[in-house]
């Protein structure tokens, strides 16, 4: 069977550009291996966090626990005392750390006066030894 001459398109096809062909293939290459460069940048820096976060420093109870009642003695008056150096024992009051910021506020709005100490003539120097004196 011989194939009729008017069944060919009359839009003759050719093959596509190369340079075209270069540019659209390069240009997905490059895309596509960023794109797996940053789903792997991505996934092992969340995989290291949640390790560190579960496996390597995971939350010590005792240790929460210790930290949540230090914290909460911040927030009380409280009276306590410590031990001296020659062995008696000195009472100290614990305040609220936002009572005593307060406190320091107002000090520094207040500056205490500064006293002038009275000048008086300075104390003749003993003789020295040896020396006769009439």
């Amino acid at each position: 069977m011989a194939q009729d001459a008017n069944s060919f398109s009359s839009i003759p096809t050719d093959d596509p550009e190369a340079g075209s062909t270069w540019v659209v293939s390069l240009s997905a290459i490059i895309i596509l291996s960023a794109l797996v460069i940053a789903t792997c940048v991505f996934y092992f820096k969340f995989e290291d966090k949640e390790v560190d976060l579960k496996i390597i420093n995971p939350p010590n109870a005792w240790k929460m626990q210790l930290k949540n009642e230090q914290l909460a003695q911040l927030d009380v008056y409280q009276k306590y005392s410590v031990t001296a150096p020659d062995g008696r024992a000195e009472p100290r009051i614990r305040i609220p750390v936002t009572k005593a910021m307060e406190f320091v506020i107002a000090d520094a709005k207040n500056p205490p006066k500064a006293v002038e100490a009275p000048v008086s003539a300075p104390a003749a120097a003993p003789a020295p030894k040896g020396t006769a004196t009439k």
